[in-house]
């Protein structure tokens, strides 16, 4: 009886031990896994909030997106620049789910995932109160029928409608990108947001195209568009930013192409440019600027030509009025001096152009008086927006004319220091002196069309500052100063090329006064005297070159003289 006890007792205390010993277990296990929840989930939790940002939201199919297209002037046809592709993504239930380790060194013998990536999904996994974990956007058709087949419980394959841009980085500032707006998908920057109702169908019934395209009306549903920007043209320009950056170690660079007499954009480029294909992937937010037209920067003496045309059109000065240039102007207890500080003797208002004398075009702005000039200027339209067709355009500002009377402001005006524009500001008013005085509104939508309807953009013009004899006379006088001055590495054989360079100083951030970093700049049109383009090409900081004559006017030729081939413009 006493050995039937013993054995009862030694059988309850195994018993309980055993019990005991699997609730440590478990204890364990469950601590394990609290412990990973913790670390995942509270400790780096914002790590991977920030991580999954743009990817965490569940999956719908896009809504039907109007197509972009390019120009393609050498293929004379359209090139895509933007559509809507199904494509394949990876979600799991986690509910289903039960060893997400397991499923997810499964996937990963066919699909790359990075560490930061798999972090993330592992915390997916383990959210047994979601039913939708996403896995893995844009895998490839071999690798969903691979997941198909191989019937994962709890994975899934499935596919969703996304924006596809198949030409990549090229002209990323002019498209922009499809992105996110809280949990809805909306055009961001470029033409995506400028033309988001058109490209997406308005919420409307019907809208109606007006002022700057004809009256045309649309029924609610989506619309293709048609840039005026040329894929080829494009792409050559943005080759040739990239080097030029690289090679003067500059921080960035732009250029714009445009037809002068429609205001059509041909070419638009910044560099560093982005892929909006993986826009998300971009650290730098700033990148996403379109510095063509949301930046301001002062020109320098790329601004000459604007000046020396106000004085002329005013009547104070002529091509061939002389001064005395003593290589120095003294102003309200300032001295400006030439960029090269030389003394020139008497010069003529051309050769104030070809050799960039400062002291040339304050004699032509004083010639004019500070009314006449302000006038002008406001009549080229220096302190208004060109009202491009993309959003954010930056204001210019004159403010340093326009609100005070000092003598040096409008000194330093002349030559295009105190004043900022944009680029495509700058090269809008330019462009008048190409298009016989008159500035023509820029654009870069050719044609909305939807079904078999459509709407051109129909040019228009914005201002007309200077006569068409003005504009003529610019003309040759910009010629002169690629032919005999300091454009002439802008020079193509057998063509005329008008032009003017611009080397400028940069406002010092910290305080008055200016930095040492420069800006170079080039514009331009050609064939000179019946202009089938006109440009400006600018470099922010470049090091090593200390005029645009030497960095940026060689480049211009060198674009000048594709486009004219690019285009069959015969020679002169």
């Amino acid at each position: 009886m006493d050995e039937k006890r013993k054995k009862t007792g030694f059988l309850r205390s195994l018993s309980q031990w055993r019990t005991k010993a699997l609730f440590i277990v478990f204890l364990i296990i469950s601590v394990a896994m609290l412990n990973r929840l913790y670390f995942l989930q509270i400790v780096r939790g914002d790590y991977y909030s920030a991580l999954a940002l743009g990817q965490n939201i569940k999956v719908e199919n896009l809504p039907p997106r109007g197509n972009i297209y390019f120009q393609d002037k050498a293929g004379e046809s359209r090139f895509l620049a933007a559509a809507n592709k199904e494509v394949p993504f990876i979600y799991a239930n986690p509910a289903e789910i039960e060893d997400e380790e397991n499923v997810l060194s499964i996937l990963e013998g066919f699909i790359e995932f990075e560490e930061k990536e798999r972090g993330v999904i592992l915390s997916r996994l383990f959210n047994k109160s979601s039913s939708y974990a996403l896995i893995k956007k844009n895998i490839t058709e071999e690798q969903a029928k691979t997941i198909t087949e191989l019937k994962i419980k709890g994975v899934y394959v499935k596919y969703e409608s996304t924006r596809l841009y198949p030409a990549g980085q090229i002209a990323s500032h002019v498209l922009g990108f499809l992105g996110f707006e809280g949990d809805k998908r909306t055009g961001q920057y470029g033409v995506e947001e400028s033309y988001e109702a058109i490209l997406s169908g308005n919420p409307t019934n019907k809208f109606s195209l007006t002022g700057l395209f004809s009256d045309s009306v649309f029924e609610n549903s989506p619309s293709d568009i048609e840039l005026t920007i040329d894929y080829g043209a494009q792409f050559v320009v943005e080759k040739k930013l990239a080097e030029l950056v690289s090679k003067l170690s500059a921080d960035s660079a732009t250029a714009i192409f445009m037809d002068p007499k429609t205001g059509a954009i041909i070419v638009m480029a910044n560099y560093p440019e982005f892929d909006p294909n993986t826009y998300n992937k971009t650290e730098d937010l700033s990148i996403f600027n379109n510095l063509a037209v949301q930046s301001v920067f002062e020109p320098g003496s790329s601004f000459k030509p604007i000046t020396i045309s106000a004085a002329m059109d005013g009547g104070a000065v002529t091509s061939q009025t002389t001064y005395e240039d003593t290589g120095s102007v003294s102003l309200s207890g300032y001295t400006i001096r030439n960029s090269d500080n030389q003394a020139h003797g008497i010069q003529t208002m051309t050769q104030v152009l070809e050799k960039s004398l400062n002291t040339g075009v304050i004699f032509a702005q004083q010639e004019l008086g500070k009314k006449g000039f302000r006038e002008y200027l406001e009549n080229f339209g220096l302190d208004e927006k060109t009202q491009i067709d993309l959003p954010g355009e930056a204001e210019n500002n004159m403010d340093n004319i326009k609100n005070t009377n000092r003598d040096i402001n409008f000194a330093t005006a002349s030559f295009g220091q105190g004043i900022s524009l944009t680029p495509m500001r700058l090269l809008a008013s330019i462009s008048a002196i190409a298009n016989n005085g008159v500035i023509m509104k820029p654009y870069v939508v050719k044609r909305i069309t939807n079904g078999v309807r459509y709407a051109d953009t129909e040019p228009k013009e914005m201002a007309n500052p200077i006569s068409s004899m003005t504009a003529s006379r610019l003309t040759t006088m910009m010629v002169s100063v690629v032919d005999n001055g300091f454009g002439s590495k802008a020079a193509v054989p057998g063509y005329s090329i008008a032009g003017k360079t611009g080397t400028a100083q940069v406002p010092d951030k910290e305080g008055s006064g200016y930095s040492s970093d420069t800006i170079h700049s080039f514009v331009g049109f050609a064939p000179a005297y019946n202009p089938q383009f006109a440009g400006i090409i600018k470099v922010d900081n470049p090091r090593g070159i200390n005029f645009a004559a030497d960095s940026i006017a060689p480049v211009f030729g060198e674009l000048a003289s594709f486009l004219l081939q690019y285009y069959k413009i015969p020679p002169q």
